[in-house]
């Protein structure tokens, strides 16, 4: 052929396959770029959401109440809207028209989540066919958060009928028919040692429980201190609220100390929390008074008791031994469950199956359900493997009923999402990796979809997880406070300083009047609104932070399958030091199961003042 005739077909036939191949290559590389921005400013707007919704809650003694926590995540929700308009703003889309492409928001909680999207407001008839349409209008679609959603199942084995609430811990809620009786109990689930060598919880005696071979007595207590502003408290924490004590609130009653029921105290002492607008209140509890109440001294005195000698360590594993030994085994004598009634033998659990779960093959579709994650006995130990840890089945279950309600209420939601956008809104194909993420922390869940980046249409998600968040205790938040060189620094359970016992040497519970662990929440720094028109912030522990254990993550050993089988293994010191301060922080965390003081006026407390 000549070669004339050659350039004639790369001209005709070549030249133009290879243009059209070269712009569509163009046309992908393209894409994928914006893809990848469009996925950056996602994942931006989801930060913005999550620090907002910290903002509004780390410091904020009332961040648990419900209806404040619902106020915080709306905020944080529209946080993440002008975020991503702004983030859009130059390519012309304004926050009203990027709601379009939303379909979702989502905020998991430590035993659940909202869902932030639109949906079809449906009113409550105050007669007949009449509604109250002085807000908004029967039908009309509406945005805001759906109701709460608990990570739930329901069992059904032979007779009960129960269901289970899990949480992002060994915390669950049981309520439901038990053994023909009805039950309603909740609290940690652990391994119940058979012997006082065995890892779990065992009971020595009425004053004595151990927990990992590490013993927690009811005298041996704790007085915690730390900073309001720049005075130093006790305090206690109950419920989620610090009550700290204030020796010379009333000093006009005098000064000198006094003795009641076998308490001395001063008689100037107050017990004030730090209220919603980050102000001293001494309402709640009045000081010792002969123009009080007997009802109210007592409540004083009980107070006072748990601020001066702390014993919440000793009442998280003695009540986690409590429940553990009603759900896996035998009641002791006497206990009774949160609604009041005798458990006369125990719940009988310690066999239930994966298979006891409605849900594990739904007799309406054989894809909704949890049938794949296999048959097990859900609370049953493996080797060395106990319920609290990260490998165990309970685990392996728990995080399967997260992943099973958090999918298919999300998929519903994002299917019937309906917008101006001309597109049909599906649920993303979540990685496991996040899926992880979702099914362990406080996070939130953002989707965008919709919006045309060149070949085709994004559907992208970003997945963001809050680390300082006060409703849930993570086992690998706990730091210790140790000496290095003259200077105390708080580092991390697994900093090798000190376990070296070389560079920093452990503080003793005589150094400071409590076993020195600590909750990293902390640490965050506060306003003092007391302080006038200057802001002044202060550290409610003013104490360094290991900067190569805490910020970075170099001079750390690798803790493994999970913190509670590392820790295992360390010292009685360390281990006493650091279950002192999970037990006590968990114990004292906001409980959505007992009744709030703020919400229903009257004192929730009690059931944690109780032994004091």
């Amino acid at each position: 052929m000549k070669i004339q005739s050659l350039a004639i077909i790369f001209i005709i036939i070549i030249m133009p396959i290879t243009i059209v191949l070269s712009e569509y290559i163009n046309n992908k590389i393209s894409t994928e770029k914006t893809e990848l921005v469009y996925d950056t400013r996602l994942l931006n707007s989801t930060y913005d959401a999550i620090k907002a919704y910290q903002l509004n809650t780390v410091n904020n003694a009332f961040g648990d109440v419900t209806n404040k926590k619902i106020q915080d995540v709306e905020a944080a929700a529209n946080t993440f809207y002008n975020s991503l308009s702004s983030n859009f703003n130059y390519t012309g889309y304004r926050s009203e028209v990027m709601k379009e492409y939303v379909p979702a928001i989502v905020f998991t909680m430590y035993d659940g989540y909202y869902i932030h999207s639109p949906f079809n407001n449906t009113l409550t008839e105050v007669s007949e066919g009449s509604y109250d349409t002085s807000y908004s209008k029967d039908g009309e679609i509406a945005e805001g958060l759906k109701p709460y959603v608990y990570y739930i199942c329901r069992y059904i084995r032979g007779s009960d009928d129960f269901v289970i609430t899990y949480t992002l811990d060994n915390y669950i809620t049981i309520q439901g028919i038990i053994n023909g009786n009805y039950v309603y109990d909740y609290g940690y689930l652990y391994s119940i040692a058979n012997v006082p060598n065995e890892e779990g919880i065992y009971k020595k005696d009425v004053h004595t429980y151990s927990y990992n071979r590490v013993e927690f007595k009811d005298d041996d207590t704790e007085e915690l201190k730390e900073f309001v502003g720049n005075t130093e408290y006790s305090y206690v924490k109950i419920n989620g609220k610090k009550y700290y004590l204030d020796d010379n609130k009333y000093s006009d009653r005098g000064i000198d100390e006094i003795t009641v029921n076998g308490v001395t105290f001063k008689q100037s002492a107050g017990i004030f929390f730090i209220d919603e607008n980050g102000e001293k209140n001494y309402s709640q509890t009045k000081g010792y008074s002969d123009d009080n109440t007997a009802e109210e001294n007592s409540e004083f005195l009980k107070y006072y008791q748990a601020i001066k000698k702390n014993k919440s360590a000793f009442e998280y594993y003695k009540n986690a031994y409590e429940f553990s030994s009603a759900v896996l085994g035998s009641a002791v004598t006497g206990y009774k469950d949160k609604a009041g009634t005798e458990v006369r033998g125990g719940y009988g659990l310690s066999d239930l199956k994966t298979s006891d779960a409605y849900i594990y093959k739904h007799p309406a579709s054989d894809t909704t359900s949890i049938e794949e994650y296999g048959e097990f006995d859900i609370f049953k130990e493996t080797g060395n493997t106990k319920i609290q840890n990260e490998t165990s089945n309970f685990n392996q279950h728990r995080k399967a009923i997260i992943r099973y309600v958090v999918e298919t209420n999300l998929a519903t939601s994002i299917s019937s999402f309906s917008s101006n956008a001309n597109t049909t809104f599906v649920m993303p194909k979540i990685s496991e990796e996040d899926w992880e993420t979702i099914e362990n922390d406080v996070c939130a869940i953002s989707f965008l979809q919709g919006m045309s980046i060149g070949a085709k249409k994004y559907n992208g998600y970003s997945v963001v997880a809050n680390t300082l968040t006060k409703e849930y205790i993570d086992e690998n938040d706990i730091y210790i406070l140790a000496n290095s060189n003259g200077t105390d620094i708080y580092c991390k359970v697994n900093d090798n300083h000190i376990l070296s016992g070389e560079s920093y040497n452990i503080k003793s519970k005589g150094d400071l009047g409590y076993y020195p662990g600590a909750w990293k929440i902390n640490f965050e720094q506060k306003q003092d609104v007391s302080s006038g028109s200057d802001t002044i912030y202060y550290n409610p522990i003013n104490y360094l932070g290991s900067y190569t254990s805490i910020m970075g993550s170099s001079g750390v050993n690798q803790i493994g399958d999970d913190m509670y089988t590392y820790i295992s293994n360390k010292d009685n010191n360390l281990k006493k030091i650091y279950y002192m301060a999970l037990g006590r922080e968990r114990w004292g965390s906001y409980n959505v199961n007992n009744i709030n003081y703020e919400i229903y006026g009257n004192n929730g407390n009690e059931y944690f003042l109780k032994d004091y």
